[in-house]
């Protein structure tokens, strides 16, 4: 039989925090209001659900409650149990507040350095899950509150969270942690998140067998950021999902649609926004990219990204190839000239591999994918053509300094023979 949502209203939880009333449902849990001993609101989450997966992933949300560091921007934990029922209950930090998907609704469009300065916000959210190697995998506006108060980010809701870098398996296996949580794969074959705003990642992870060569990592919460921060500033969604919920085979059809969409994305059909200044596109759009490896690695990297921008005005530059040459065309044939004749000249510093390369304050640990060499513009031919005539002299003059010196050597010969 369900659990009735008010079954638990006026019942004290160990460490004495009372259930006053019934807030809202999700898939797997209730969630209540609640007052501590010392008069301060809780939030109760309790878990109806008992099927084995759920029980586990909700076991995991505890225990990376717990673990993580004091974060001004994450909900609290206080307390947890199990209900003489059997139902386990996550005590945490009530906000009161509202959500960015309710704040959205009020006013779609922020302007740019309110968006920035909440994004920053939001990334320091992600610190001490990042630092972990936990993504979060359910980023999106429903998850994020803001609190009325002082307007403060507090991210919510760690149901589907990913020991992505398996630091929290190995201490489990030693035990250093308690509990085997993390030792399973709940993920075989599940679509792990909201449509409209998961990776692209998410979507062809859930047909990988072997977990170790899944591809969702810190990174998939990277995006999931690009697409809550593009919607902030142009007031729309960037992936649109408009199932048809008519029958199951039809919302079934309608999904996989999507996900072929969404599989097959081209970066560069993403088009900047009109009203976005361009640096912070750029910053944006790194954040966005389909291969994992070129996005911004985790939080802490796209806040720093984003805080660059606020302070100096600039962008990210993601290849050497990309950059905007600062040398006048006119003057690239003189300056080449100079640069090989001066042989007193200290030799050209060796630029890094590209592991060590820095683009806008951060190493690239990655080669840029797919690279495709620029087409010649039309003053090539000639600026190649005035080169090839430099090597041409240089060609003659040599010509003429062996001639000189056979020469010396036949008049040196016949003064021998001679003489």
């Amino acid at each position: 039989m369900a659990l009735d949502r008010n079954f638990y209203v006026g019942t004290v939880l160990s460490g004495g925090f009372k259930i006053e009333k019934f807030v809202g449902a999700g898939a797997f849990a209730y969630v209540y209001m609640a007052v501590s001993p010392a008069g301060e609101k809780c939030a109760v989450k309790v878990q109806y659900n008992l099927v084995d997966d759920a029980r586990t992933r909700f076991a995991r949300e505890i225990k990376v409650l717990k673990t993580l560091p004091p974060n001004d921007y994450l909900v609290r934990y206080y307390s947890d149990g199990v209900l003489k029922e059997g139902y386990p209950y996550l005590v945490m930090e009530f906000v009161d507040g509202i959500t960015l998907k309710e704040a959205l609704k009020r006013d779609k469009q922020w302007p740019v350095n309110k968006c920035c300065e909440f994004m920053l916000q939001l990334c320091d959210a992600f610190d001490g899950l990042h630092q972990l190697g936990i993504a979060h995998r359910d980023v999106k506006p429903d998850n994020i509150m803001i609190t009325n108060a002082n307007h403060q980010v507090k991210l919510m809701d760690l149901g589907l969270i990913k020991d992505s870098q398996g630091f929290l398996k190995f201490l489990e296996s030693e035990d250093i942690m308690s509990n085997r949580e993390f030792g399973e794969n709940l993920d075989k074959g599940v679509l792990a998140g909201t449509p409209e705003y998961m990776a692209p990642e998410q979507f062809s992870d859930a047909s990988v067998d072997d977990e170790s060569k899944t591809s969702t990592d810190t990174w998939t919460d990277v995006y999931s950021l690009g697409l809550i921060f593009y919607e902030m500033l142009t007031g729309k969604k960037l992936f649109v999902f408009s199932p048809d919920n008519k029958t199951k085979q039809d919302y079934a059809r309608s999904l996989l649609a999507y996900l072929r969409q969404r599989t097959n994305q081209n970066d560069a059909s993403i088009l900047p926004p009109p009203d976005v200044p361009y640096q912070l596109w750029t910053v944006i759009a790194k954040s966005l990219h389909a291969d994992t490896r070129t996005r911004q690695h985790n939080a802490s990297e796209l806040g720093e990204d984003i805080q660059r921008f606020m302070t100096t005005g600039e962008g990210v530059i993601e290849s050497d190839s990309d950059k905007t040459s600062a040398i006048d065309i006119a003057n690239f044939a003189e300056i080449m000239r100079a640069t090989t004749t001066k042989e007193s000249a200290p030799p050209a510093p060796v630029p890094p591999p590209v592991s060590q390369q820095v683009y806008g304050g951060m190493p690239n640990n990655f080669p840029p994918q797919n690279t495709v060499a620029p087409a010649l513009p039309p003053y090539a031919a000639e600026l190649a053509g005035a080169m090839e005539d430099e090597g041409d002299d240089n060609t003659w003059l040599w010509i003429i300094v062996i001639a000189l010196l056979v020469i010396v050597v036949i008049v040196l010969v016949l003064i021998l023979f001679v003489f």
